[in-house]
């Protein structure tokens, strides 16, 4: 049985005005986002976590991690440009260096 209400909404919302391309790159776009505020997190925990905790480390930290959630909050399926910086900004953070590379 469909909602009533859902069943009023859904007409309104009309057709999408994106290309199923574009959201593909949004969605992976998001997903780097909350990947980043984990890597942030996982470094605030440590930096935390110190023997001799920097408060100033710990700032900076909070703060790049609140820079990745606003970009998310502020991305739009439509801005293919941004869509595209947050991918590589993502990639960037995210990428394991050959080198430091355990295992």
């Amino acid at each position: 049985m469909v909602n009533v209400a859902v069943s009023k909404v859904l007409p309104e919302l009309g057709k999408a005005s994106w290309t199923a391309a574009q959201l593909f790159a949004y969605e992976i776009a998001l997903e780097g986002v909350r990947q980043s505020v984990g890597y942030y997190a996982q470094q605030l925990a440590a930096a935390e976590a110190a023997d001799v905790p920097d408060a100033d480390v710990i700032d900076a930290l909070r703060a790049e991690q609140a820079a990745w959630a606003a970009r998310g909050q502020d991305l739009d399926v439509l801005d293919v440009k941004a869509v595209a910086g947050i991918r590589k900004d993502a990639d960037e953070l995210l990428s394991v260096d050959e080198d430091e590379d355990d295992g």
